[in-house]
C-alpha cells in the first residue's frame, strides 16, 4: 500500500485465513496441550470456556482467546508478509476497535465483520504522521476524510467514494497558513473543475473562531495578498478553471502560459541573474521565511534510461522526479516564458555557498506529482533564489562549481 492519494485506494480487507486439513485435524484431535483456562462463566446454564491458545494456517499465526474453539476475545494475526491484525473477535470475526498494520501504514479503528467500518486514522510507519483521518465503510476509505500529504504536508479533505475522492472537496497548499487553497470537484481521485481560493482576512482559531494575533509581519502578508488578488490578477486567470493536467513524455501542459496563482504570489523570473553570464534568474516577490514552498517544477516526463544516454547540453532542465522518471523543461521551452510560463522553478541557479533553497517532492491538484523549490533560509524580497541542484562528484556539468 503506498502513501499518496491517488495509491492509497486500495481496499483494506481483513485476511480470511484458511486452514488445511492437517490444522482442521490438529485443532479436532490436538486442542492443544499448552492452553490455559482463564475464567469459567455460567450463561443459560452453560458453561463458557475461554481460552488462551494459538492457531496456524497456511500463511498465518493467530494467537490470542478462543470460546469453543472459535475466535472470540482479544487475539492477534500474523501473517507470513508482515501484516498484522489485532483486535477484539467475535464468533470468529474482527469487531469493533482494532489495528491493522502494513509495511508501511497504522491503520486503527472500528472494524464490523472483519472490515473496516467507520471513524479511521491511518499512521504512515515509517515517519509516525497522519496520513488520513475519516470514514471507511467495508475495508476502504469511503465518506468525509482528511488526506495529509507526506511528502509535503498538503492536505486535501471531502468525499471518498469507494476509496477514491469524489465529489467537492478543497486542496490546502502546506504553508503560507492555510491562505492558498484550490476548491472544486473531484473525480476518482482526480481534480477535474477547480479554482484558487485566497484569504487574505484575518485567520481565526479552528477551536473557537476567535481571531488569531497579527503582528507587523502578518500584517503586511495580508495586504500584500489584497493587492495581489484585487489589483496584480486579472480576470482570465481568477476564471480559470483548474483540472489534473499531468504532463507525459511529449506534452507539458494542455495550458502552458497559465500561472500558477501561488508561485506568482512568491515569486519572478528576473531578466538577468545576479550571477555573471547566467541569463533569466528567479527572485522572490516578497519575504519568503524559511520552509516555505516557492515554485514548482513541472515539466515532460522521460525515462532514466533516455536521460542518461544523452549529452549534458541536452539535459540543462533535467530533474529525477522518482526511481522512474525523470522531469524535463526541453530547450525550446526553456528559452523564454512566453512558450512556458505555468511553473518557473527551472529559472533558478545554483550559486555555492549562497544556496538559500532546496529540491523536494511535491502533490500539486493541476501537475500531479512534481517537484518544488523550499527555502531552507529566510529570503529577502527582490532576493535571488538559489537552489542546490545536488550533482553527484562523479557526474556533473563542466561549468558546475562545487
Amino acid at each position: 500500500m503506498k502513501k499518496k492519494i491517488k495509491n492509497t485506494n486500495k481496499k483494506i480487507v481483513k485476511k480470511k485465513p484458511v486452514n488445511n486439513n492437517n490444522n482442521n485435524n490438529n485443532k479436532n484431535n490436538n486442542k492443544n496441550n499448552n492452553k490455559k483456562s482463564i475464567s469459567i462463566n455460567k450463561i443459560n446454564k452453560e458453561v463458557v470456556k475461554i481460552e488462551n491458545k494459538s492457531e496456524k494456517g497456511d500463511d498465518f499465526l493467530y494467537v490470542g482467546e478462543f470460546i469453543n474453539n472459535e475466535k472470540n476475545g482479544k487475539g492477534i494475526i500474523y501473517y507470513e508478509d508482515g501484516t498484522l491484525i489485532e483486535g477484539n473477535w467475535k464468533d470468529g470475526e474482527l469487531n469493533g476497535q482494532g489495528i491493522f498494520k502494513t509495511s508501511e501504514l497504522i491503520i486503527s479503528g472500528e472494524f464490523i465483520d472483519g472490515e473496516l467500518s467507520g471513524q479511521v486514522e491511518e499512521i504512515d510507519k515509517e515517519t509516525g504522521k497522519l496520513v488520513f483521518k475519516g470514514e471507511y465503510s467495508q475495508g476502504q476509505r469511503h465518506g468525509r476524510g482528511k488526506l495529509i500529504m507526506i511528502e509535503d504536508g498538503g492536505e486535501l479533505a471531502g468525499t471518498w467514494i469507494d476509496g477514491k475522492m469524489t465529489g467537492y472537496a478543497e486542496y490546502t497548499f502546506p504553508t503560507c497558513n492555510g491562505r492558498f487553497k484550490i476548491q472544486g470537484q473531484w473525480v476518482n481521485g482526480d481534480l477535474v473543475s477547480g479554482k484558487y481560493n485566497i484569504n487574505y482576512q484575518p485567520l481565526r482559531n479552528e477551536i473557537d473562531g476567535k481571531r488569531l494575533p497579527i503582528d507587523d509581519r502578518e500584517r503586511e502578508y495580508m495586504k500584500r495578498l489584497e493587492h495581489y488578488q484585487q489589483k496584480e490578477l486579472g480576470k482570465e486567470c481568477k476564471n480559470f478553471i483548474l483540472k489534473l493536467d499531468e504532463s507525459n513524455e511529449n506534452t507539458i501542459s494542455t495550458s502552458p502560459l497559465q500561472i500558477d496563482l501561488y508561485e506568482r504570489f512568491h515569486c519572478f523570473v528576473g531578466k538577468q541573474s545576479t550571477i555573471p553570464n547566467s541569463g533569466e534568474g528567479l527572485f522572490a516577490k516578497i519575504f519568503i521565511p524559511s520552509g516555505t514552498i516557492i515554485s514548482f517544477y513541472n515539466g515532460i516526463r522521460l525515462t532514466h534510461q533516455l536521460v542518461n544516454s544523452r549529452s549534458w547540453n541536452e539535459n540543462n532542465n533535467t530533474i529525477s522526479l522518482n526511481h522512474e522518471t525523470v522531469i524535463d523543461v526541453p530547450p525550446h521551452l526553456n528559452d523564454t516564458t512566453s512558450q512556458y510560463s505555468a511553473t518557473i522553478s527551472h529559472k533558478a541557479n545554483h550559486l555555492v555557498p549562497n544556496n538559500n533553497s532546496i529540491y523536494a517532492s511535491f502533490y500539486h491538484p493541476r501537475f500531479g506529482d512534481i517537484k518544488c523549490i523550499k527555502s531552507i533560509k529566510d529570503i529577502n524580497e527582490n532576493e535571488e533564489i538559489f537552489v542546490d541542484y545536488g550533482y553527484s562528484n562523479n557526474d556533473t556539468p563542466s561549468w558546475y562549481i562545487k
